[in-house]
């Protein structure tokens, strides 16, 4: 049974770095970049939408970071949404996106990160921002739960993160939760 997952996992792998190896830096640019945004939704009715995905799209979660930071979301397509947040250094550019792919922890870390304008720690001030390093600085100030920077993120789990970055963001931290002790 072990072997099978093994295999199974190895096989997986491959897949993915043979996929990714044989593309250069231009081929991972925005793939359907003008992929039609659909109709603005207020800010209820996105937080409503998002929270009950599965997975959050590329597209919605940069809509989020646009909310999140109160710019105007006024991209007719995902690549003048893309090339508005790449102008702000909010998006790295070597990233393959796709406005359909799910977005993964590691890429929303780093957006939520920039966006915040967070200073790290020292690998962070040493190497620059990276997934892996903004994921940890944002599981380190409680704003992203635990969990790895590839895998894909949930709706419910975006909206509660983007709660906390805003609340970073107009306080300057996170509000520590207090315990009911159980005398009263």
């Amino acid at each position: 049974m072990n072997t099978t997952i093994t295999i199974t996992s190895t096989l997986a792998a491959v897949v993915l770095l043979t996929g990714f190896m044989g593309c250069s830096v231009a081929e991972l640019a925005v793939q359907s970049p003008s992929a039609k945004l659909p109709a603005d939704d207020g800010s209820a009715a996105y937080l409503d939408r998002v929270s009950s995905m599965e997975n959050v799209s590329q597209n919605e979660a940069m809509r989020g970071i646009l909310m999140l930071l109160e710019i105007d979301d006024a991209q007719d397509t995902f690549q003048q949404r893309v090339d508005k947040l790449r102008s702000r250094k909010l998006i790295d550019s070597s990233w393959p996106l796709q406005a359909d792919r799910p977005i993964t922890r590691g890429q929303a870390a780093y957006m939520i990160y920039q966006a915040c304008d967070m200073r790290g720690g020292v690998i962070l001030t040493l190497t620059g921002p990276s997934q892996r390093y903004c994921l940890r600085e944002l599981q380190y100030r409680n704003i992203f739960s635990l969990g790895a920077a590839f895998t894909a993120l949930s709706g419910g789990e975006y909206i509660a993160t983007l709660g906390r970055a805003d609340s970073y963001l107009q306080a300057g931290g996170i509000p520590e939760i207090r315990k009911v002790s159980q005398g009263w």
